[in-house]
C-alpha cells in the first residue's frame, strides 16, 4: 500500500534541509509576533489627541472697521488648548459686529477684536431708538433693558406707545453731581425701541418742542 504524500515536503519532510527551513520560519514568526507586541504597547502608551472645539475664524481678509457678514466668517475646529481667550464659537456671535482691527483669513475671531456693542446694535428693521426722560425718576428704577413699557403724555390721556422695549436706562444722578451744577439736571430717562409711527406720536405728544422729551412710563410686562 502506497504511503500518502506529505504536503509541502520541502518543509515537512524528514530531511535536514526541511528541519532547517522549519527553524527559520519559526524564528521569523517569533520576530513578527514580538514586533506586533511592541506596536500594540506603543499605541497604548501614546497620548490621545487633544479634544477639538469649534472656533470662529475669518473666511477671508477683513479690513479694520468693517462689519462682519456671513461670508466673512466660518466655523473651524482647533485643539481646545490652543483656543485664544475670548474666542467665539458661533458665527452668529460675530455676524453684524464691527472689527476694531483687520483680520487675516483663517485668524480666530475673539471678543477683543470686535468693537463693543452699542445700545442700538441689532435694532430690527423698522424700529427706531428714542431717549425719553421719565416724569417720575423713580419709575426708572423699576425698569431694565428688555422691559416692556407703555408711554403716556405727562398731562394724561391715551398711551402714545404700547409695548415699547427698554434698550438702556440712565444711571442714577448723585446728589453731589446735582449740587455741582447751577441748573437742575434734566432727570433720568431710558432709551426706547419704538416703531417710527410710535416715535412720531411720542415726539408730538410729550407737550413741548424744546428740551428733553418728558413722558410718563408705565411698566407693562408681557
Amino acid at each position: 500500500m502506497d504511503r500518502p504524500s506529505r504536503p509541502l515536503p520541502s518543509l515537512t519532510g524528514p530531511g535536514r534541509r526541511a528541519r532547517w527551513r522549519r527553524v527559520v520560519i519559526r524564528r521569523l514568526l517569533s520576530a513578527l509576533l514580538a514586533a506586533a507586541a511592541v506596536v500594540v504597547v506603543l499605541a497604548q502608551l501614546r497620548p490621545s489627541p487633544p479634544p477639538l472645539v469649534e472656533v470662529v475664524v475669518a473666511a477671508r481678509d477683513v479690513a479694520a472697521g468693517a462689519v462682519l457678514t456671513p461670508a466673512d466668517v466660518r466655523v473651524d475646529t482647533a485643539p481646545e488648548s490652543s483656543v485664544q481667550p475670548g474666542g467665539l464659537t458661533r458665527s452668529t456671535d460675530a455676524v453684524g459686529r464691527r472689527v476694531g482691527s483687520g483680520l487675516a483669513a483663517g485668524e480666530a475671531v475673539t471678543a477683543r477684536r470686535l468693537v463693543p456693542r452699542g445700545v442700538v446694535d441689532g435694532l430690527p428693521a423698522g424700529r427706531v431708538a428714542l431717549h425719553v426722560v421719565a416724569a417720575d425718576p423713580a419709575s426708572v428704577d423699576l425698569l431694565a433693558p428688555g422691559s416692556s413699557v407703555r408711554v403716556y403724555p405727562v398731562g394724561g390721556g391715551p398711551p402714545l406707545a404700547r409695548g415699547a422695549e427698554v434698550l438702556a436706562t440712565d444711571p442714577p444722578t448723585s446728589a453731589a453731581g446735582a449740587l455741582a451744577v447751577e441748573a437742575a439736571p434734566p432727570g433720568r430717562g431710558v432709551v426706547l425701541s419704538l416703531s417710527a409711527i410710535e416715535a412720531d406720536a411720542v415726539l408730538a405728544g410729550h407737550g413741548s418742542l424744546e428740551g428733553p422729551v418728558t413722558v410718563a412710563l408705565v411698566w407693562a410686562p408681557g
